[in-house]
């Protein structure tokens, strides 16, 4: 029987080393006792008469029981994975170090995962519903949140706009930024962290009146500016003790929020145009030729207007930059307000716009330009405010039946504005024949 004695000796030295000595001796106990019995089961009723035979069996038990004694007294000292400070759980040195490392890890795995996402996302027109998913994905990763809810500052306005909202200026989405804890928080720029005695049961309470539970809230800032605010709804990982790493997580987070404004504010200053806040020629012909190629595949009608404010020049030649830039930003706030989402709206040169319509035929594209057109008429009436006499006129083509390639479109809107300017008249169609819109006012 020496064969299962063996292993049963050696688990119990391994056991008690781990165990201590008292629960080392109980265990050699009963392990003698399970080889008592598995030898009476292998060699039966006559193991009893044979007197060598008992006093093997005694000597075996003995050595177990002290194997396990022996082994007990100076047991491994595995140090506790915590400990309980005021009721908050705290990692112990060796645990602390590890986290700290597996901390350091993920934060440097998020910073590989942002340089790859913003070199794909940096000329996207609306990145923040991407943005929002990463930040997500990272503050997971990063401190095991969920129900994340990431908000940005509404301009001047004080309202919260999520980013994942396709449309963030749909006014029902909004939330002010003033109220409750995330408005708290924001306006604050300290953290709440629910549970934190240190912060007083007043925020608590404050936290509770709102719509959703809220475990961690901080602001993301840029110096003393405010860009937006982050709530999450739940932490796996205790913040009281992994300070450190939550710092960093916020820092980090409105770096890469900065990072992202900086790439947007970089791309605008390229495509866009810096006084009437419209493409550029060169941005538009490109997001033009884009939306053109797109609405044919559907088979939809399109319409290009050029619209001109003559007597511009007149203003700049004056030595009266400023109010010439006013009337060109004005003009330009009229014409993004009205035209929508997929339209393509840009500045052609100094004193033309010029506006892409989609899914509209050349009646209906001349409907809605006359509109515009009006309302720059009234811009531009306010002759003691400009010292100058400027008129707005528009040229305006369609595509009709055929699908014509956007140089083409462009041409045939510049032919059209010059017939306005010829025949005095505010819009010039291709639908209308030449002189028809000068005898109909005759």
């Amino acid at each position: 029987m020496i064969l299962p004695w063996f292993p049963i000796v050696l688990g119990v030295g391994v056991a008690g080393r781990l165990l201590g000595r008292a629960r080392g001796l109980g265990l050699g106990i009963i392990c003698a006792f399970f080889w008592l019995l598995l030898t009476q089961a292998s060699l039966g009723p006559r193991l009893w008469d044979d007197p060598l035979a008992i006093a093997c069996l005694a000597a075996g038990m003995c050595a177990i029981v002290a194997t396990g004694a022996w082994a007990g007294e100076t047991p491994i000292q595995v140090e506790a994975a915590s400990r309980v400070t005021d009721g908050v759980a705290e990692p112990s040195n060796g645990a602390a170090q590890n986290e700290e490392a597996l901390g350091l890890g993920r934060i440097a795995t998020a910073i590989e995962r942002f340089e790859d996402w913003l070199e794909q996302h940096r000329n996207d027109a609306n990145p923040w519903p991407e943005f929002d998913e990463f930040v997500r994905n990272m503050l997971y990763q990063c401190c095991r949140a969920t129900h994340v809810k990431p908000y940005r500052l509404c301009g001047e306005s004080e309202e919260l706009v999520p980013l994942c909202e396709a449309d963030p200026f749909m006014p029902e989405r909004r939330r002010s930024a003033r109220k409750g804890i995330v408005g708290h928080v924001l306006t604050t720029g300290r953290r709440y962290v629910a549970g934190d005695q240190s912060q007083g049961e007043l925020l608590d309470r404050l936290a509770d009146e709102w719509d959703t539970p809220i475990a961690w809230c901080f602001a993301v800032r840029e110096g003393p500016r405010k860009l937006g605010v982050i709530a999450a709804g739940h932490l796996d990982v205790a913040p009281q003790g992994n300070r450190a790493l939550f710092q960093a997580v916020e820092r980090l987070v409105s770096r890469f929020w900065c990072a992202l404004i900086e790439a947007g504010n970089s791309r605008d200053a390229n495509f866009i145009d810096p006084v009437a806040g419209v493409f550029t020629r060169t941005a538009f012909l490109h997001r033009a030729d884009q939306s053109l190629s797109e609405s044919f595949r559907q088979g939809e009608p399109v319409a290009l207007a050029i619209i001109c404010l003559e007597s511009l020049r007149v203003i700049n030649d004056s030595g009266r930059w400023e109010a010439a830039d006013e009337l060109v930003r004005s003009a330009g706030a009229i014409l993004r307000r009205k035209i929508r989402a997929d339209d393509v709206l840009g500045r052609f040169d100094g004193s033309r716009f010029i506006l892409l319509l989609r899914r509209v035929d050349s009646e209906l594209a001349g409907l809605i330009v006359a509109q515009i057109v009006a309302q720059l008429d009234t811009l531009c009436d306010d002759q003691q405010r400009w010292q100058a006499q400027v008129t707005a006129r528009c040229g305006l083509a369609g595509s009709g039946t055929e699908e014509p390639p956007l140089r083409s479109l462009v041409m045939r809107s510049l032919m059209q504005c010059a017939r306005a300017r010829v025949e005095c008249i505010s819009m010039a169609t291709d639908m209308q024949p030449v002189g028809a819109s000068a005898e109909a006012s005759t």
